[in-house]
């Protein structure tokens, strides 16, 4: 199998996952691994705490290895997640391209922020958990937006 990622200097942040190759929407870009970890967040420091885990579930975790730790975040994304742990191209990449995550997608905290520095032109400059993206941003990531998530942002905004 051709090696599809690698990690190089990010103008973004530290270290990013870069593509090695032209990658296509819909495609399998890797898998995200790492520890699991069960947290229950009861205040804003809580929330905070654990900066590199990829929320998967109710009060779980992955602490993420790599090079999924290198994963930045972006405003405009060019990829989602199927199922819990499957990074996806949510459009066509092109080979030498930063491969970006809206971190909101795996996090449900309401307490959670993060600063976002991205330099995106639609960067929100304040990223939250994923019950306060915009709607039209949310239903641009689907269907790449794990499904934990996913229901959770429609219970919470009155979808179906």
């Amino acid at each position: 199998m051709e090696k599809k990622i690698e990690v190089k200097k990010s103008e973004i942040h530290g270290k990013g996952i870069f593509s090695a190759k032209n990658l296509t929407k819909g495609e399998s870009v890797f898998v995200i691994k790492g520890k699991e970890r069960k947290f229950l967040v009861k205040s804003q420091e809580d929330a905070l705490f654990g900066s590199n885990w990829i929320g998967v579930g109710k009060n779980i975790w992955i602490d993420v290895a790599a090079p999924a730790v290198y994963l930045n975040h972006s405003c405009e994304p060019n990829v989602g997640i199927r199922g819990k742990v499957v990074v996806v191209a949510l459009k066509d990449i092109r080979k030498g391209e930063e491969i970006l995550l809206d971190y909101s997608i795996t996090e449900r905290e309401s307490l959670w922020y993060m600063k976002c520095s991205c330099g995106a032109k639609k960067c929100r400059k304040v990223i939250r958990s994923i019950q306060h993206l915009p709607k039209e941003v949310f239903h641009k990531y689907m269907p790449y937006v794990p499904r934990f998530f996913a229901t959770l942002y429609k219970r919470i905004n009155n979808e179906n």
